[in-house]
């Protein structure tokens, strides 16, 4: 008996895990210089020689803005993309596939305008 309700507690303990990480997706993080301006990342495994990711953006802006992203790996030796991002106020964004060599990468967000136009950046925060 006692087997039984430890095999449920456990089961019940899964599910919630698997629950809180929002079907693989971590959790929304605050960019480095931008606190208004959120990301988060889905590893979806190996394709080929190549790592598959998928990134979202979410703006907490009252206004339209763009932004540049940049993927490299964890030591930022390498950049692996450089694309231009624009959100409407509030907006989040559809998913984006990237595709990396290396496992780990890290992301950093920079030249941030209130325009559609890679013009008048706004100042880190």
């Amino acid at each position: 008996m006692k087997r039984i309700i430890l095999l449920i507690v456990f089961a019940f303990a899964s599910h919630l895990a698997m629950a809180q990480t929002d079907n693989g997706w971590q959790p929304w993080q605050k960019t480095s210089c931008y606190s208004k301006i959120s990301f988060r990342l889905k590893y979806d495994g190996n394709n080929g020689e190549q790592h598959h990711w998928k990134i979202q953006f979410k703006s907490d802006y009252q206004n339209l803005i763009s932004f540049n992203y940049n993927v490299t790996d964890k030591l930022q030796q390498y950049t692996i993309t450089t694309h231009r991002k624009a959100l409407n106020a509030r907006q989040q964004s559809d998913e984006m596939d990237i595709y990396t060599k290396e496992e780990d990468i890290f992301l950093l967000v920079d030249k941030v305008s209130m325009t559609p136009y890679p013009e008048n950046f706004i100042e880190c925060e």
